[in-house]
């Protein structure tokens, strides 16, 4: 690790050359002149991200790099995407930043955008090797957020299990039932998960993948492809063919299920594998994109994109950019991938990886080719509370699919004609 920390450490002088470009955040101090390690000597920000426990060794390690090539001090922060809007609010309306720099869930901008909680990022430079794809969208033109750490769900195989079952990964979604029966039969009970817990959003990315993949619209929800999802998933559930742990199943409880045998197959975040290769489990497995609807494959891209309080300015705002250009630099990302097993928004960021998790980074890359985004509409929490209320009610009480979605597609509608926002929206 030594010799990538070296290299980390001859890149980072040159990122602060880049934060000095970027003007000072709209306060009123001009441009801080950054062409020597130490000048960030006396600067204190604070970084808001939110880990998993297992993630937060090596994203320390680089925050200490940064700090010992800048002379900056940067204290790390774990406010959740959903706190995050409201701390943002309270500080830029006191005047007074708490948070310079914040890694936010990608499906939650708008509300600090139109909230004016961001700072303008239209003037820092990106590397070239960023994937265009994973470049965060702009807000009228505007640049307020930077690329940093995409994410899509992956596919985990018990080899043994599917082995004794007779059964290979499936590719198609009528695949998928028939290996569920497969495993369900050789395990005397339902042996495979869906992530469909409530609180943190695990249901509403499952659901949305599955009404993408049949041709559905979930900010529309009782269209044709939406109500074909939920009466496939719904007769699966009432044949038994899905563990009820699915219900709490969500990134980390998704793990326990797999390490745990109550599933022997399940889709998760990558950084499962990372989890599986340090318990020295991860032979156990084969990792792959997963399969398609009748339509597609859809796999929602998640992950969380860097950005700037409102208010930042001087020095902070300088260190806060820097720090941002440091972590998309391809040392960093290589290190993230490499221990994290974190998608990388860069093409050059793989040359690291273990062989024993490159199969890993294959299912990535052909999951983020199928790629959807979910729609940064000021009521998405409304939809993903309508997709759990149907999960509810559609799968598991077994409730009719059309009627309960018809009904649900209304309260969409209300709400967002109270975020004032046009319905269905264009496109």
């Amino acid at each position: 690790m030594s010799r990538r920390y070296r290299a980390i450490l001859a890149v980072a002088a040159a990122f602060m050359l880049v934060a000095a470009a970027c003007g000072d955040g709209g306060g009123d101090t001009g441009p801080t002149d950054v062409t020597a390690e130490g000048d960030f000597e006396g600067v204190e920000i604070t970084f808001s991200t939110s880990l998993a426990q297992e993630e937060e060794a090596v994203l320390q390690t680089l925050i200490d790099e940064f700090e010992t090539d800048t002379g900056a001090t940067v204290e790390i922060a774990a406010i959740t995407s959903a706190d995050l809007p409201q701390r943002l609010k309270v500080d830029v309306g006191a005047g007074r930043n708490t948070i310079h720099l914040f890694a936010q869930d990608n499906l939650a901008l708008r509300v600090l955008v139109d909230d004016e909680l961001v700072e303008d990022l239209s003037d820092v430079e990106l590397p070239a090797e960023i994937l265009p794809e994973l470049i965060p969208e702009e807000f009228d033109g505007v640049t307020y957020f930077l690329p940093y750490r995409p994410n899509v769900r992956v596919a985990y195989v018990n080899t043994e299990r599917f082995a004794a079952a007779g059964v290979e990964p499936p590719s198609t979604h009528e695949e998928f039932r028939e290996v569920a029966e497969a495993l369900a039969a050789e395990g005397d009970g339902p042996k495979t998960t869906l992530s469909l817990e409530f609180p943190s959003g695990a249901a509403g990315v499952t659901i949305s993948e599955w009404i993408v993949s049949f041709g559905g619209e979930p900010l529309i929800l009782n269209d044709e492809g939406s109500v074909a999802a939920f009466e496939f998933l719904q007769d699966m559930w009432q044949d038994d063919l899905f563990a009820r742990e699915s219900l709490q199943a969500k990134f980390d409880t998704e793990i326990d299920n797999l390490t745990g045998e109550v599933a022997w197959f399940a889709q998760n975040w990558p950084f499962t594998t990372a989890t599986l290769a340090d318990q020295g489990v991860l032979e156990n497995f084969e990792v792959y994109e997963g399969w398609e609807g009748p339509e597609r494959a859809a796999h929602v891209i998640g992950g969380e994109v860097l950005g700037v309080p409102k208010g930042v300015t001087g020095k902070e705002f300088d260190a806060a950019v820097g720090l941002a250009q440091f972590l998309m630099s391809q040392d960093a990302q290589e290190l993230l991938a490499a221990e994290n097993a974190w998608p990388s928004v860069r093409s050059d960021a793989y040359g690291e990886v273990p062989e024993e998790q490159q199969s890993t980074f294959d299912a990535i890359n052909g999951a983020l080719e199928n790629g959807w985004y979910r729609p940064n509409v000021a009521y998405w929490a409304d939809v993903q509370e309508a997709i759990n209320t149907a999960v509810t009610r559609v799968i598991v009480d077994g409730d009719p699919a059309k009627a309960t979605l018809d009904e649900l597609h209304d309260d969409i509608a209300a709400a967002a004609d109270r975020a004032g926002e046009t319905y269905p929206p264009e496109g």
